[in-house]
């Protein structure tokens, strides 16, 4: 989802799934628990719900209790990174037909498609063989983790709706965004029969080239849209890159602006958010929208009609009025929500995953639900959590309550005399209290509400503990980079774990979110990865997780955060920084005048590992030496840490010439991001000028602000021994210097080059052999670059890519374009991969599209 932008963090570092916090007169209560990355969920006209996990188990609920017995378990899964079971609705017939659509990520071979997949319910599961695949959409592509998409809706006019994310990790410029792209399905909302086939009043059905089903487009990874009973009216939630969060009215034929637009815009051609809101809320994605309309309106009249839409990371539930856009908020307190989906009875149910993207934590999923009572009695906000704790040592519960005026607890669903306080406490766990029950009873005048009870378990079997011993905690890293970690476990009666106790896993993050990047993997005590395209913000880094499991099933996890070089707060500054109250600090807050007294980065709500903060008025200069060829990037803003006071001016001097300057900026405002060229500059100049209204709350910082491209000098590219296994076309190989326009393309052709990027601008490259584009064995060609270097593959965008272009060469997002001898121009798209020095073996291309093009940097 995300985004853009997936267990590992095992029970042992799990987050605690709170009850959610409502107004008086609802009511929140945790229905069911045991999830694996949940990610959607539809109740069924008679009340019975089905909720749905990424690997493509999909549980049943029946009378709000949790079935033992799964619903479905959808074979042939993919569910690597935002991959997998994504959507789930019954058919408006259900009553008769018992059909249920889901849309999930299968396996085809080589490669995955996203499918609609039909199955027929009966007795509280699937009927055997009654799944049928009523349409695919064409293959992700084999280097594409992201944006997936994957709700499914149906209309009152009976059509089935399908959102699609973009397929893209990376921002792609317009001209060739998927979005933007009639004849792609990706970064649309589809329409298509309950068969599958396509409705002839469509938009685009007489379109010539069009992809036929698409409704509307230019969305980015619609995860999560809602269309009105009886209205017919779509609302679409978009999740957003850095920036912005939408939702979108959709109508027929709309275009949403995506790549071109993200957030508001005025631009004729597009159809601007219906409404959108800015991260520097803490927001990061909207994961869930529902109209409340449902057959019967439990909640109060002002409810009714009204949208329901929740945000990833803020973890709360508003309310969106869909006549003038107006936004109410109605529950928060939600552990990273995941969906949302309205029952007949007028209750709401939700999932909410637990954790952060990522990896997915085995069953820290919950399922929750929302009801209307009028009641003013206390609503539960924190229940008490089953715990393991070793025979011997203390253990707490706590529970939390709005308008509780006084507590009970209870064991076994007995009083506990003198246990009146939010948590009740047992000194030394003893034998007899494995298995015990405990929860708490909060009470005012107007009546009384109970916790969910957790369940204690004594073991005389210790946690054993991680350690990550490599990387370090100082290690930087930059697009290429080869990661070594390593780690130790031990316990105290096992001694030191073998390496199958051992489970390693990688996450990209991003401001309060994740991306998934090394799954889990079981098996050695250490290992290593290539770091890819990493993206283009500020606020990102990797966080590298060990949890090893002792004989006994105990687990313990470690993690690791290592940050893109190179930051600011790795560099010592020149001469004597200026700062306007004590001194700077790194990685904190200004603080007080004291050093290192401040607080972690806050600004707008998004936290910040890494940064200088500092007080107007503040100068910090940095040599470069004129070493670096990349941008200083950095998000900026005042800390939240003074709230709506200060204001402040950012500026960013480089060798004494301005090349930044934020405006006037106030702490009621969210950060600003910015990005300079660095390329052979001397120095970096950092100056924050007070805003001119003289209050002392100046506290300003350069969030995640690091600089790019710097070090020595990147080793010269060489390339040798280049051996072409197609020898009938071998001589019209060769290797080449100083990539530019007008470079002939192919040895055996007389195409040129029209545009470069300057990515790749100057480098050396192997000049192909069009007539090597049906050569079938592999590899098809082998050469040897000197030092450990980038290798480019240009595909042709015409045809597939061949299955050896898979996950590990990632899409850079830049296009070489060329014209042939006709007159006909291609664009191929760069895949790059890090290859270390030594042999390169690259597959054939196998098609009779243009063979492709090699390039090293």
């Amino acid at each position: 989802m995300f985004a853009r932008l997936i267990a590992l963090c095992l029970s042992a570092c799990a987050l605690a799934a709170s009850a959610a916090t409502v107004p008086v007169g609802f009511i929140d209560r945790q229905i069911a628990t045991g999830f694996t990355s949940p990610t959607a969920l539809t109740v069924l006209p008679d009340g019975r719900v089905l909720a749905m996990q990424q690997n493509g188990i999909i549980r049943i609920i029946k009378g709000d209790v949790l079935l033992g017995t799964n619903f479905w378990g959808v074979p042939n899964v993919d569910s690597t990174n935002e991959r997998g079971c994504l959507g789930i609705v019954p058919d408006p017939q259900f009553a008769t037909n018992h059909y249920v659509y889901v849309y999930c990520t299968i396996t085809n071979g080589t490669a995955s498609n996203n499918r609609i997949i039909r199955v027929t319910e009966a007795n509280d599961t699937i009927v055997a063989n009654s799944a049928t695949t009523i349409f695919q959409l064409p293959n992700v592509p084999s280097a594409t983790r992201w944006h997936m998409g994957g709700a499914l809706k149906f209309a009152p006019d009976g059509k089935l709706y399908v959102a699609v994310g973009n397929h893209e990790d990376n921002p792609q410029p317009p001209a060739t965004a998927n979005s933007q792209n009639l004849s792609s399905a990706f970064g649309k909302i589809l329409r298509i029969n309950k068969d599958g086939t396509i409705p002839s009043d469509n938009p685009y059905v007489s379109v010539t080239g069009a992809y036929t089903a698409i409704w509307n487009m230019g969305h980015r990874n619609p995860f999560a849209f809602d269309i009105q009973p009886v209205t017919g009216r779509m609302m679409i939630g978009d999740v957003g890159q850095g920036t912005w969060e939408e939702i979108n009215d959709g109508i027929r034929g709309g275009n949403y602006g995506w790549p071109n637009y993200e957030g508001p815009e005025n631009d004729a051609n597009f159809i601007p958010p219906f409404y959108s809101y800015n991260h520097n809320t803490g927001g990061c994605s909207v994961t869930g929208v529902a109209f409340y309309n449902p057959t019967t309106a439990q909640f109060p009249a002002s409810y009714v009609g009204k949208v329901l839409f929740e945000d990833f990371c803020q973890g709360n539930i508003r309310v969106l009025d869909p006549s003038n856009a107006a936004v109410t908020a109605f529950v928060t307190g939600i552990s990273f929500p995941t969906n949302i989906a309205v029952a007949p009875d007028g209750g709401v149910y939700y999932m909410a995953r637990n954790q952060q993207t990522g990896n997915p934590n085995p069953g820290g999923g919950t399922l929750s639900k929302i009801t209307y009572t009028g009641s003013q009695a206390p609503r539960i906000t924190l229940n008490p959590q089953s715990q393991t704790i070793v025979l011997g040592s203390p253990v707490t519960f706590t529970v939390a309550a709005d308008g509780a005026t006084s507590y009970q607890w209870q064991r076994n669903a007995a009083n506990i005399s003198g246990a009146t306080a939010t948590s009740y406490t047992i000194a030394a766990t003893a034998t007899g209290d494995n298995a015990a029950r405990f929860r708490a009873m909060a009470t005012n005048s107007f009546g009384s509400a109970f916790s969910s009870e957790a369940t204690l378990t004594v073991t005389t079997n210790h946690f054993p503990v991680a350690t990550i011993t490599l990387p370090t905690a100082a290690t930087e890293f930059a697009s290429g980079t080869v990661i070594n970690y390593a780690g130790t476990g031990t316990d105290q009666e096992d001694g030191n774990l073998p390496a199958s106790a051992f489970t390693w896993q990688v996450d990209f993050q991003h401001d309060s979110h994740q991306h998934p990047f090394v799954p889990a993997t079981t098996g050695s005590t250490s290992g290593s990865f290539t770091v890819p395209d990493f993206e283009t913000e500020a606020n990102v880094w990797l966080r590298i997780f060990l949890t090893v499991r002792d004989a006994g099933g105990q687990t313990h996890s470690a993690s690791r955060n290592i940050y893109p070089a190179t930051q600011l707060s790795s560099l010592t500054p020149t001469g004597t920084p200026v700062n306007g109250w004590g001194p700077f600090e790194k990685d904190r807050s200004n603080g007080e005048q004291g050093a290192a007294d401040g607080r972690p980065m806050v600004i707008g709500g998004i936290p910040f590992n890494k940064g200088l903060g500092v007080h107007a008025p503040s100068d910090i200069r940095f040599n470069l030496g004129g070493t670096c060829s990349g941008v200083f990037v950095s998000d900026v803003g005042l800390d939240d840490e003074v709230g709506d006071n200060g204001s402040v001016v950012f500026q960013v001097y480089l060798d004494n010439v301005i090349a930044y300057d934020s405006g006037l900026m106030r702490g009621s405002e969210g950060r600003k991001s910015l990005s300079v060229s660095v390329a052979g500059k001397t120095e970096l100049r950092l100056v924050v000028t007070d805003g001119g209204d003289g209050n002392g709350y100046d506290h300003a910082d350069w969030g995640a602000g690091r600089i790019t491209g710097c070090g020595s000098a990147p080793p010269v590219v060489s390339i040798t021994n280049l051996s072409v296994k197609d020898t009938a076309n071998a001589a019209d190989w060769s290797i080449r210097t100083n990539l530019q326009a007008g470079n002939q393309v192919y040895g055996d052709r007389t195409f040129t080059f029209t545009t470069v990027p300057s990515l790749v601008a100057g480098s050396a490259w192997i000049r192909t052999a069009n007539d090597s584009k049906t050569y079938t064995g592999n590899p098809a060609v082998t050469f040897t670059i000197g030092a450990a270097q980038d290798v480019y593959v240009g595909a042709n965008d015409i045809g597939p890519k061949p299955a050896w272009i898979d996950a590990t060469w990632v899409d850079s997002g830049q296009n070489i374009v060329t014209l042939e001898a006709d007159g006909t121009s291609r664009t191929y798209s760069l895949y790059r991969k890090r290859f270390n020095a030594g042999t390169v073996s690259l597959g054939p291309w196998g098609s009779g599209s243009s063979m492709y093009l090699i390039i090293v940097k």
